[in-house]
């Protein structure tokens, strides 16, 4: 987003920073966000603006992280403090969001304290204007552990847990018909993000045994959603899923199940893309139908080369010259299937 020459302008909003250092030592969102855009300023330059809004509940809080940023600020950026309720926050960002030019961006992180001050209209107005990304952190354990009680109790305190299943999952859902695992919670969450052909992805955090917590990233751009599936990849290169807590001892299979996990993810892309092939499809299908399955260009690229040196009914075809394309090239990537550059698909892959 910075180095983007079509973007004029960041803004990132942090509704509830909490403290800036806690008392663990550990750095909170603020501070997190804040070193961030220090990095990026002393390697990239200082050309394009950046604000940076914290705001919290508790101007207690507030202040700590003030204190903390202003110290070290070397006009990285522009901080802006609030001390306002979530909502009046939400409505103000909203507003934000309707005077800005088309060339400015927004990163909004929400990390509440719980989940009662999440609304899906709230989530839908402040995505909606397609300039606007989201990092939404929930924790899921709780939520998983009480969603059926919630459905069945008039007690207030059940309350906001019941408003947030009803309002993402209409209907006879499964998540209100059934008990579901954790994961099989997030997974439910994450394709509810979807506002609007959003692309919507989720990496899940587990803190103990049986106690997920975890991050949505929602993104109106596809390229956006390939660069934070990227960083999941990174972070899990086992299956790009979520962090969890290494065992305190480890397995002489310890190998073995990760790299049986390795196969298990090859088979799975390879059958998503046997599927889509059923129909020929083109590069730039192809780099879409990848990304939605939330793997990377380079894992199908893996798949589309051992197809290429094993299957003769597998072809790639050079749309231009309508020839086989040169062996190796599938450009299933960001830089041939940008749109707005390649305007037509550069090659087109059969399965017979």
């Amino acid at each position: 987003m910075y180095l983007a020459p079509t973007i004029s302008e960041i803004n990132i909003f942090d509704v509830f920073c909490g403290t800036g250092i806690y008392d663990n030592g550990k750095k909170g969102s603020p501070i997190v966000s804040f070193e961030s855009i220090a990095a990026i300023r002393n390697q990239y330059g200082f050309e394009k603006p950046i604000t940076l809004v914290v705001n919290d509940g508790e101007s207690k809080k507030i202040e700590g992280v003030r204190e903390h940023i202003d110290e070290r600020n070397q006009n990285f950026c522009t901080v802006q403090y609030y001390a306002q309720p979530a909502d009046q926050m939400f409505a103000q960002i909203q507003q934000a969001l309707k005077t800005q030019a088309n060339r400015v961006r927004n990163l909004i992180f929400v990390d509440p304290y719980g989940y009662k001050e999440i609304k899906k209209s709230t989530l839908e107005n402040l995505l909606s204007n397609g300039r606007t990304e989201m990092i939404l952190f929930l924790p899921i354990s709780p939520m998983q552990r009480f969603t059926t009680t919630a459905l069945h109790s008039d007690l207030k305190p059940y309350e906001p847990l019941k408003e947030f299943v009803y309002s993402f999952f209409p209907g006879n859902h499964p998540i209100k018909e059934q008990k579901v695992t954790a994961l099989e919670y997030i997974e439910f969450v994450k394709d509810a993000l979807k506002f609007n052909q959003y692309y919507s992805t989720s990496y899940y955090i587990e803190r103990d045994e049986s106690n997920y917590y975890a991050l949505f990233f929602m993104s109106p751009h596809i390229y956006g959603f390939e660069k934070i599936l990227e960083v999941k990849w990174q972070l899990d290169e086992d299956s790009g899923r979520g962090f969890k807590q290494p065992q305190a001892q480890s397995s002489l299979f310890d190998q073995q199940d990760k790299n049986l996990g390795k196969v298990a993810n090859y088979e799975r892309l390879e059958g998503i893309l046997t599927k889509s092939l059923k129909t020929p499809k083109t590069n730039q299908d192809l780099y879409e139908i990848v990304l939605k399955n939330e793997f990377l260009p380079k894992h199908a690229s893996e798949v589309l080369r051992s197809w290429q040196s094993a299957d003769s009914s597998f072809r790639v075809t050079d749309m231009e010259s309508n020839k086989p394309a040169k062996k190796g090239s599938f450009y299933v990537s960001w830089e041939w299937c940008n749109t707005a550059k390649h305007k037509k698909p550069k090659v087109l892959f059969t399965l017979i």
